[in-house]
Formats: C-alpha cells, structure tokens, sequence
C-alpha cells in the first residue's frame, strides 16, 4: 500500500509528538492490515478492530497517538476460517505465529507478521518506507460461553488444568510420573491421543491444541455471549463477556488512510469495556516496549556491531560554519558601483586626453554593466518589486545621463567633466543604500500549510518598510534508505506547487528553486524542519539544511513546527520523540531555537544532554528561548459556534427513537438560535461511508439533516478525521456521538458534552 508523504511525516496529535519513525511502523503496519483485510473479503470472514485499535478508531479515527501497534478479533468460527486459508493467501514473505508454528508463542491468538527476518534489501525498502523491522497484527479470538455461568466457570477451570500440565513441561517443574498420570488422565477425559513419550515441545503444543478444542466447544447457537476466554474469561471470569449481539453488525470507521470495521453499536461496547469517560484523554501505557521496533535494532546492533544510521553527536558541531557573502547581491552591488565609479573617473580622463575612442569604450561598459546589475535585482528581488522598480529607475536615468553626455561629447560641446552622469550615479548610490543595502532580508522556510501556522506570527510581527520578506514552501522528497532522492519530480508535485501558490492567505511564496542563497544571503533564516537528512525516509533539498545555511546567514532561528501538550520527564512515550525534534540538526546548528513554554525547554535541555553530554548544558540553555505569550485569541462574536456530531453507532444503538429524540435535541438547540450558530457534522464524514445495516432508517436521518438545513436552523460541514485538530479550532464547543473531535475539543480546553439519546 502507498502512503502519502503527507501521512509519514511529523504531525502532533492531541499535544502528542509523533515522529516520522512511528508513522513508518504505522504505514508497515496497516499494509499487513490490508493482507488481513483482503483475505477476509474474499473468504467472507469477519474481523473487529480490537482493544486499542477499537478505542482509535472511534476516538481518534486512526492509532491513539502513543500506541504503535494494531489489534483486531475474530470470532472462533471466523478464526477458524482464517487459519485454514491464511498460509496459503498470504505474500509469500509473511508469517504467521502461534504456539503450533512459533517458538515461546505460547499465546492463544496469531500473529501475522510482514516477514520471516529484518530486512535491509534496498529494492525491499524503497517499497517498505525504508523500514526493516517486523511489524504485525495480533488477532485475538473471541469464544462462545455457555449461557450458565456454573458451566463456564467449570469449563474454565478444565482449560486451566490442561494448560497447568503443558507449562509444568515447558519449564520442567512437573516430574515425569506426573506427566504419565495427567497423560492419561486427559487422553481417557476428551478421548483424544497425545504425543508418546513425557517431554517434549509436540506434547506441550498437543496440550495447547486440546485447551483451545475446550474453548471452542460451545457452538454459535448455543450461545448468547462471548468473551476472549484467555486470560479474561479465566481470570475475571464471565462478567468481561460480551453479547453475541454485540459482533452481528459492522460500520466502517475511518483508521488513518484506510478503514477498519468494528462492532455497529460502538459507543455501547467501548462504555462497557472502558467506562462512560472512555473518551478523555490518558496517555497510560502499560503493553510492550514503545515503540516496538526499538528492541529489534538494539538487538541487530549488537550482534552486527555497528550503529545504525542517525544524528549522532560530535564536538564540531558546536563550531559555526562562517558565512561567506563574497556573492551575495548587496557585495555585488557594491562591487558594480565602485567599478562605475572607476569607469567614470577613466571616461573623464580619456576626455582630458582627448582619447575619444577609449572614452566611447567606458561609457558602453557602463552601461552594459547598469544593465546587468539591474537585471540580476529584478531576478533577485523580483521585477515588480517597489524597491525593485525604484533602484533600475535611478540606473536607467544613470545610462540616460550617460546617453546624452556621450551625444554631448560627439558633438563637440562637452570636453571635460561629466556633471550630469556624476549627480545621476550618486543618485543611485543614494537608492541603492536606502533600498537594497539598509533594508533587511528575511527568509521563511516552511513545510506546509498546517507547519506554517508556527511561523505565521513572527512573520506578521515583521514591517515591510524596511525589510523584504521571503516565504518558501521546501518541497518533501522521499529518500532512499542510503539517502537518495527518490522519484523527485514526482514528490515535489506533492510537497511543493513550483507554480507560485499560496501557504496562507494573502502571502505569495517563492519558488525554492528561484531561491539562490548564495545571492540573497539574508539576515536571518526561519526554519522549521528538524532533520536535516536525518529523516529516515523524507528529506528537503540539501542547500536548505541549517548547517548549509549558516553559510549564507548570520541568524538563523529554529521555530519547531508543531506545539505540543505539556509534559514532564515521566511521561516516557513523548520523552522517546525528542531524539527526533530537540536532538536534532536544526536545533544543534540554529543561532537561537524559540519553544513554547519554560516546561518545554526543560525537556530540550533535557534531551540535549543526553546527546551531547552535560558539560554542553550551558549551550542550550543560552540557545534556546521560550516564546513571548501571544495572549487569548479575543473574538467579538456575540453567536457561539456548536459543532453537533452524529455518529452512526446511534443507528444501531438507538434506531426507534434516534430520528425523534435528534429532532428534539436540535429544536432545544434551536431555541438558542440568537446566541449559537450550528452547525452538523457526521462521524464518519462522508454520508456514503455509512454502511449500516439499516438504510431506512440512514436515508431517514440524511433527509431529516438536509430538511434542518433547508430550513435555516443548521449549516452542514464536512469532515475528515485526519483535519479533527483544525475543525475543532473552528467551534466554541461540541456535542453529540463519540467521534475524533472530542479530544480535539479536549485538548483545546474547549466544552464538550456525549448527547445521551436515551434521555
């Protein structure tokens, strides 16, 4: 599956930092959702999100941001379908683990994974995001349970038994005789044969084989609920069960760049899992290392021996690379006016000499001259330019002085000084000091629409009175592993529009590739892009990396593209992102680096001793700057802006009264109409996503929204998950379905209220 270079690059989700490193494992991991996903449409298999995976795509519309992997569930029927066709649909280079076919999986659940081993082919990476590590999808199975809690806590406890018996082989702690007995004990039980002998990996695998036979004995018909039986059912017993209900319907929700199904009546299922707050944000993590690909490369660090490729520290780095402006158009513009002046000084004298043919020569190579350098200012400062236009006036009045003392002098009626041609070139000494030497350059390099937000505000602080303005978008180009450019043309389409668009209202940018440092050399430098190459797989033009740039700039200021929430050294999942923005190029090469609050540059310091050891503290604390507060946005809008979300769990979960009990709920809201301005919205966003069961009733619902907006008491909006943060910026407050807006509104502080259609 191909991913955007819009889906790999750094984002911050609800005050979370996600870095291009977890986007990889992301995109690797949904490419071994769309072989699962597949196969299941071909064999008619169903499939859940599951656990987390389940909580993300209702609450997040993708991964809860400081998870890293994805879960799904079948039921035992469904399970069994898959396992019988799975080895033989899957690309060849996939594997599935379970406790039959994988070493110390002694799990009741599979594990399909994107590879037998690490790779680092780099055919294999180029279609892999330059990803080399595992990465796969735990399925776990959900059982029928019998009715009777008496019967399911007995068969529990026969699967526990068995399960004691396969363990005491594992580790050895059950002696042979004991072996032999509960041997035969169980073959004589469920009437099966075991493996010969007492010991052994066959046998414990055949003890593991016969405890799922016991879970799976209860048939669909015979049940009214299911449970995942190992561990929950057998630890918690029967109340973490579930109605069979709750699997029979299935909705597609949004999930990063695709969609994953879960149970139609989520709202329901995730309030009995989790509680009526499952929708507040609570970065817990208690699961595996995060993220999971980090103890592959620490291992395949130690056994190769060698670090893998990255931003590792070295004490020139704290040496400033000196800028060099011996090219720059101020230097060159200096230069042209001194040789003018030169130029003038020898016409006059060729005059005195009566050298008429010398003096000819030098008032050609002026205005040759004029002429060049007036163009390489409409190249550099653009034609249109109001400084632009008034320095090739003063010079085309130069050539003009020039023109006519020549006419002058080939006339016979000038054969000294050239007054005229002297006041003109002071004139345009005078010009180009007030509108190219002491007016300032700033450069803006931005990454996009959304990273420009970051810089907006010190762009608008900054007067064009004196100070010309730069804004370029740098193109986002994916890289090879060893770091070339791949499919450039391509990439530069996607990251940048060459034709002169815009990236804010009202700010035209310049092209990267119109942008010659050498020549504009400006005074300071604003960036955003952390890596400088150090991106495992996306990259800017190499001139415009921060060390590159110290070349051609005295200031440059790192200003990070995104703000995060606040967070404190324990908070481990956003302390393992800071390698990748605070210990990163832009931040070490910047002349001063702007944070957004004395937390924050805490943590860079933090992070950045860690890189480049505590005797460097002092550095960063100088370097780095906490932003001046820019204080509450301030609105004068009398009307208050409701964003009301209609999900389509509420089709499932309430379909005899949803139609009436919405209509109440928005002609209370409407009642208000002088004081709030609503808006609707549905999760998922587009009407044709909706793939309830029961189109009646959606057709039903749609109407009704559509007549609310003829009517005049709703505007609609669309809505994509992916742009929740920026909706969300847009509104005063939300209610309705549990959707990827609540903690967008949440982490914004801003009120949110779940509609209870019930009441």
């Amino acid at each position: 599956m191909s991913h955007s270079i819009e889906f790999l690059k750094d984002e911050v989700r609800n005050g979370f930092y996600i870095s291009t490193p977890v986007k990889q494992a992301w995109a690797e991991t949904l490419d071994v959702l769309g072989e699962i996903d597949r196969i299941c449409r071909k064999h008619d298999i169903r499939y859940f999100a599951d656990w987390g995976t389940f909580l993300g795509a209702v609450r997040h519309g993708g991964f809860v941001p400081w998870d890293d992997d994805l879960d799904i569930c079948m039921l035992r029927d469904d399970y069994t379908k898959f396992r019988q066709v799975a080895d033989k649909e899957l690309p060849s280079q996939f594997t599935v683990h379970d406790y039959a076919s994988k070493k110390d999986h002694w799990l009741f659940l599979s594990r399909v994974v994107n590879n037998t081993t690490m790779c680092f082919d780099e055919a294999y990476l180029e279609t892999h995001n330059n990803f080399p590590w595992l990465a796969g999808i735990d399925i776990f199975v959900k059982d029928y349970l019998y009715d009777s809690d008496e019967d399911e806590i007995a068969r529990d406890k026969e699967i526990l038994n068995i399960l004691a018996v396969a363990d005491g082989i594992r580790d050895g702690s059950l002696g042979s005789h004991s072996i032999i007995t509960e041997k035969e004990r169980l073959q004589k039980k469920y009437n099966v044969s075991l493996p010969e002998g007492c010991k052994g990996r066959d046998l414990a695998v055949a003890l593991y084989a016969l405890a799922e036979q016991q879970m799976a004995r209860v048939k669909p018909e015979e049940s009214h609920r299911v449970g995942q039986i190992f561990p929950w059912i057998i630890k918690l017993g029967p109340k973490k069960s579930e109605t069979k209900e709750t699997y029979e319907n299935i909705v597609y929700l949004p999930f990063e760049d695709t969609k994953i199904p879960v149970p139609a009546a989520y709202n329901r299922s995730l309030l009995t899992r989790y509680g009526e707050n499952y929708c507040m944000l609570k970065k817990v993590w208690d699961g595996h290392d995060y993220p999971f690909f980090e103890g592959q490369k620490a291992e395949m660090e130690k056994l190769s021996g060698e670090r893998f490729p990255g931003f590792y520290f070295d004490r020139s780095m704290l040496t400033r690379c000196k800028t060099d402006r011996s090219s720059s158009l101020k230097e060159t513009a200096r230069e042209c006016l001194n040789e003018l002046d030169a130029m003038l000084e020898s016409a006059e004298a060729a005059l005195l000499r009566e050298d008429y043919e010398g003096f000819t020569g030098l008032i050609a190579d002026s205005q040759q001259l004029v002429a060049d350098l007036g163009t390489l200012i409409e190249q550099t400062k653009g034609e249109s330019a109001e400084t632009t236009l008034c320095i090739t006036g003063a010079l085309q009045s130069y050539c003009d002085a020039l023109w006519e003392e020549y006419k002058s002098v080939a006339n016979g009626e000038q054969k000294d000084k050239l007054t005229a041609s002297r006041d003109a070139l002071q004139t345009v000494k005078d010009v180009i000091k007030k509108d190219l030497f002491d007016r300032k350059e700033l450069l803006f390099l931005t990454i996009g629409e959304k990273e420009w937000k970051s810089l907006e505000r010190y762009y608008n602080q900054v007067s064009d009175e004196d100070t010309d303005i730069y804004v370029v978008r740098l193109p986002l180009m994916r890289k090879s592993f060893s770091g070339a450019i791949l499919d450039r043309g391509a990439d530069l389409t996607e990251g940048s529009d060459p034709s002169g668009g815009k990236v804010s209202a009202g700010i035209k940018y310049t092209d990267h590739r119109l942008y010659d440092l050498s020549i504009h050399c400006p005074d300071e430098i604003y960036v955003q892009y952390p890596y400088d190459g150090y991106n495992p797989c996306l990259t800017i033009p190499s001139e415009f990396c921060v060390r590159n740039l110290q070349k051609y700039s005295d200031k440059i200021i790192y200003v990070p593209a995104y703000k995060t929430g606040e967070f404190g050294p324990g908070d481990r999942n956003d302390i393992y992102h800071l390698k990748y923005y605070a210990a990163s190029p832009a931040v070490v090469y910047a002349d001063e680096v702007i944070v957004q609050s004395e937390n924050i540059k805490e943590r860079y310091v933090e992070a950045l001793c860690r890189f480049a050891g505590e005797d460097t503290i002092n550095i960063w604390i100088d370097k780095i700057h906490v932003a001046a507060d820019p204080g509450k946005e301030i609105t004068d809008r009398k009307d208050k802006k409701l964003l009301f979300c209609i999900g389509e769990n509420e089709l499932a979960e309430h379909k005899v009264i949803f139609t009436d009990a919405l209509k109440d709920k928005i002609e209370i809201i409407d009642r208000s109409k002088d004081k709030i301005k609503l808006y609707l919205t549905l999760y998922p966003g587009e009407r044709d996503a909706w793939t309830s069961i029961d189109r009646d009733l959606k057709d039903k619902v749609f109407k009704m929204l559509d007549e609310l907006v003829s009517e005049g008491k709703a505007l609609m909006l669309d809505f994509k998950a992916s742009d929740a943060d920026e909706t969300a910026g847009s509104f005063d407050a939300y209610y309705g379905s549990p959707s990827p807006l609540v903690p967008a509104f949440i982490t914004k502080g801003k009120p949110v209220m779940i509609a209870d259609y019930d009441l």
